[in-house]
């Protein structure tokens, strides 16, 4: 099948923990209120869209969330509730089409080329589907294109509970319209770089060359941004996902001040949950890309090293985690993460552009 005759969706569940909240007690639908801990180590999972007008975003401190807005109200999260009723969705989405993959708990590609209903009009068959998950007493919205990273990004186009389809004649020009921050995968330190190099929407990655890309941020995600911005994206629906990495994180309970505690922690506690989580009775047995250590700090700036490689090292772990030591500058240690990423068979295809 051709590209250009594709017909894919992506559905994205409206502020999901939140909906998901309001659903179980109607009194939250007029007050602003965010899910996740309200205490001074608290941060917020996700809040409700009364919630965001006070400026209140997902991965703030809750502190600075009620300082925000002192009245917000702080539901704590429950996780397997958020699972069954994403497996609601998912069954109403298995009643149109088997051609699924889960991003997350709250985001769907489906692949509708060939789904005949409603005469086979993708539009008119994600108002439907939008309709049934409604029923359910949440909201979704969709991007439709025919390819996976516009869909994703027209999905934004007109929350909540709306849609926005991106004909495969539109796309060039409708990705020439983005800034930069809104292709997936362009991270803070990526767009920098970008702006630096005057490049600051589609438009100017499309009037630019692949090489120039490419020396700002690398051979492998300049090439990565150049086809996206192209309209060149031909991954295709996988409904059998693949782990991509494997991590575990705690918030400390409180900061720690001294590179040794640090060590203690990696070493007692989260090194085990990880060799747990990867399956394995030694590290040795797992075929790996790449090692990374996550800090965050007190102020909620966070640091990541990574270093590649083919088998996970709890020695490398330690080395990384001296090195992100290292850029604390004085400030106490508030979460410490551990992960390996796997190797995937379809690594050249990616969305994700690791552009950090």
């Amino acid at each position: 099948m051709s590209v250009n005759t594709r017909k894919i969706a992506l559905l994205d569940l409206d502020a999901f923990f939140a909906s998901a909240e309001v659903l179980r007690d109607p009194s939250l639908k007029n007050r602003p209120f965010a899910v996740g801990g309200g205490g001074a180590r608290g941060v917020v999972a996700t809040c409700n869209y009364l919630a965001r007008e006070f400026g209140v975003r997902s991965a703030m401190s809750g502190s600075h969330a009620r300082r925000l807005c002192p009245h917000l109200h702080f539901v704590s999260p429950d996780h397997g509730y958020y699972r069954l009723l994403s497996r609601q969705v998912y069954a109403i989405l298995q009643s149109v089409t088997d051609r699924i993959e889960p991003a997350s708990i709250d985001e769907f590609y489906l692949d509708l080329s060939a789904v005949e209903t409603h005469q086979g009009s993708a539009t008119r068959i994600m108002e439907a589907v939008r309709a049934d998950i409604r029923a359910l007493g949440i909201t979704g919205s969709a991007g439709i294109s025919n390819q996976k990273m516009v869909a994703k990004i027209a999905s934004d186009d007109n929350k909540p509970d709306g849609q926005r389809v991106v004909a495969p004649e539109q796309v060039v020009p409708y990705i020439a319209s983005l800034p930069l921050k809104r292709i997936p995968g362009v991270g803070p330190k990526s767009l920098e770089r970008l702006h630096d190099a005057s490049l600051f929407t589609g438009a100017d990655i499309q009037r630019s060359d692949i090489e120039t890309v490419q020396a700002i941020l690398g051979e492998k995600s300049g090439w990565l941004l150049y086809q996206r911005c192209l309209g060149n994206d031909p991954r295709e629906i996988v409904t059998e996902r693949v782990r991509k990495s494997v991590g575990v994180e705690e918030t400390l309970s409180t900061d720690f001040t001294s590179l040794r505690q640090v060590e203690q922690f990696a070493d007692q506690v989260l090194l085990p949950q990880l060799l747990k989580r990867l399956g394995v009775q030694r590290w040795q047995a797992t075929h790996i890309k790449s090692q990374t250590v996550k800090l965050k700090f007190a102020d909620f700036q966070q640091t990541t090293v990574s270093r590649t490689g083919s088998k996970a090292s709890p020695s490398l772990f330690y080395q990384l985690v001296r090195e992100a030591w290292e850029r604390r500058k004085g400030r106490g240690v508030r979460l410490i993460g551990l992960s390996v990423a796997l190797p995937d068979p379809d690594d050249q295809l990616q969305l994700e552009l690791d552009l950090e």
